[in-house]
């Protein structure tokens, strides 16, 4: 998601895309959302703060946060000063791929942490990346791009990741039991069934729990409303076609569960910070 406060720049590539981050401290925090890929984010000046998992985090010039796919969490910029931080949000098709190649067939990995301090190698091969996607010949450097994704994607995954520590838990692990139920059954609806149809009813009975009790305990365990985690899901779903299939973005919307075109237009600008042609535009995953 694009903070409305800052100058921000986007660029994409096979499985992957960058966002890039600068401006004065604003006072518009992101609000609960999150992504379909895996986040790699290098934090280069300034302060910001994030909740995720029902935890504060600050993060300091030189951190690098990590998110997993799915994974709520908010933002906002901590002090006066400005901020800079470059986001790389990677395909899990491509760190699958890339994982089993360094280590074999195995079960996607998961992030064991978010916040990663003192790694100034993970934070230079980022900003190596960007400075790589974003110079005028880079079109014509695709096999230095997949090196330089390689380099930052196969670093955090083996640091920081669950293929280095089995053991150690998933930062998005749900471990309320009824609640981490539901959340499976939302991520496994048919995209193509109308959203509308999905009652409060239905999924407070997959909780085994009242109505009341499941929307107070989904926005405490989660960090933001049924409603609003289904819209998300749908809108993650939706950005990943416009990317990978040749349907119109009217067809896309619909099928995400959109009147027509400019709400979903609306809707996915500011959960993107991008219109869909402009993702769209950004290349096939």
């Amino acid at each position: 998601m694009a903070r409305a406060d800052l100058h921000t720049a986007f660029f994409g590539g096979r499985g992957f895309t960058l966002y890039h981050a600068t401006g004065a401290h604003g006072s518009r925090p992101l609000t609960p959302h999150f992504h379909d890929e895996y986040l790699i984010c290098a934090q280069l000046a300034g302060h910001e703060e994030c909740h995720v998992a029902g935890r504060l985090f600050s993060f300091e010039p030189g951190d690098v946060v990590l998110m997993n796919p799915q994974q709520v969490h908010t933002g906002n910029a901590r002090g006066s000063s400005d901020v800079d931080y470059i986001t790389l949000y990677v395909d899990r098709r491509l760190a699958l791929g890339l994982v089993e190649d360094a280590a074999g067939p195995r079960c996607a990995p998961e992030f064991t942490s978010v916040r990663v301090t003192g790694r100034v190698e993970l934070v230079s091969a980022i900003t190596a990346l960007h400075d790589l996607v974003r110079s005028d010949n880079a079109p014509g450097r695709t096999l230095e791009v997949e090196a330089a994704l390689h380099n930052v994607v196969s670093h955090a995954f083996t640091e920081f990741s669950n293929l280095r520590e089995p053991l150690r838990r998933s930062t998005n692990r749900i471990a309320h039991r009824k609640i981490a139920r539901v959340v499976d059954y939302i991520r496994s609806l048919d995209p193509r069934i109308d959203p509308t149809t999905l009652s409060l009813d239905e999924l407070a009975s997959v909780a085994e729990l009242s109505k009341y009790h499941f929307l107070r305990q989904f926005a405490q365990v989660v960090g933001m409303t049924p409603g609003a985690y289904l819209r998300t899901l749908r809108l993650c779903q939706a950005a990943r076609e416009l990317r990978s299939s040749r349907r119109s973005i009217l067809e896309i919307a619909l099928g995400a569960g959109f009147a027509d075109h400019p709400s979903f237009s609306r809707a996915f600008a500011r959960h993107m910070g991008m219109t869909p042609s402009q993702y769209q535009a950004l290349g096939p995953l």
